[in-house]
């Protein structure tokens, strides 16, 4: 399993982000740390130069493992499931350039925060239609670079759209895309499932990446997540993909990402 911090080059009003606006601090650290790679959130793979982000991969043993995509709504208002037509052609838009610069990178693509949610609840059935549909374009532009995207379920205060693992499992089922796999974050998990342990057997062989987060959203450890539990049955699965630290900088963005790779190493001694 790989370790991974999630930054963002970009202040942003996502709150569980680490060196948020400082990316190359935070590349930095993540390298002095020994975590294998890095998690990027961007709201425009535009703004990002990519030659520019090589180089200090580079620098620090570092990999981009994931693309998180959720600015293009929390920050545009953009999302793939938006009632207005010009809005999901805009995320898609959005989406499509996360794939060019996943592909650059070697990276997965992930469909998270991008989904919004559906305001309009008795248009729901029609709106979800026409989401589920972006997903599919997505995965199809996707599928010709050879890049991963990954649907990651969020709880049902964040978004009424895929709130468990085995929602995420019947649309990626759906769909039909070989390219198309699940994201699980325990944070999540932690609100919508009523095992970890059980689900993840389920849903195993479409988990293609993990989020560690702790009950509160901090870093794992300072919670009261199973994250032993958990670990033994990604192991059980034979699951051997990146394992994100997606928390909050609390009490600060080194104590979180110490605290992040600290239990990311013990958990993988010891077992």
């Amino acid at each position: 399993m790989k370790k991974v911090i999630s930054l963002s080059p970009t202040k942003s009003g996502f709150g569980q982000l680490l060196y948020s606006g400082d990316l190359s601090l935070g590349l930095k650290r993540a390298g002095e740390l020994g975590y294998d790679g890095v998690e990027l959130s961007l709201r425009d793979a535009k703004e990002l130069d990519s030659k520019a982000l090589q180089h200090q991969l580079s620098l620090y043993n570092l990999r981009v493992y994931g693309i998180a995509t959720g600015q293009t709504y929390y920050n545009d208002g953009f999302s793939l499931f938006a009632e207005e037509g010009e809005k999901r052609l805009k995320a898609l838009e959005r989406m499509k350039g996360h794939v060019d610069l996943a592909a650059q990178l070697g990276a997965a693509v992930i469909i998270g925060g991008i989904r919004g949610k559906i305001e309009s609840l008795v248009d729901y059935d029609e709106i979800f239609s026409h989401g589920k549909e972006m997903i599919g374009e997505v995965c199809r532009y996707a599928l010709d670079k050879k890049v991963m995207i990954l649907l990651e379920p969020i709880n049902r205060y964040e978004t009424n759209i895929i709130n468990t693992l085995a929602e995420g499992m019947n649309i990626i089922r759906e769909l039909g895309y070989a390219n198309l796999r699940l994201l699980a974050d325990t944070f999540h998990m932690n609100l919508e499932e009523v095992s970890y342990g059980q689900v993840l057997l389920e849903v195993g062989p479409c988990l293609g990446y993990v989020h560690f987060a702790d009950s509160n959203r901090l870093a794992p450890g300072w919670g009261h997540t199973d994250f032993q539990g958990i670990y033994q049955t990604l192991c059980e699965i034979g699951f051997d993909g990146p394992v994100g630290i997606e928390v909050l900088p609390k009490p600060g963005d080194d104590e979180a990402a110490k605290q992040g790779i600290k239990f990311l190493n013990h958990l993988l001694k010891n077992n």
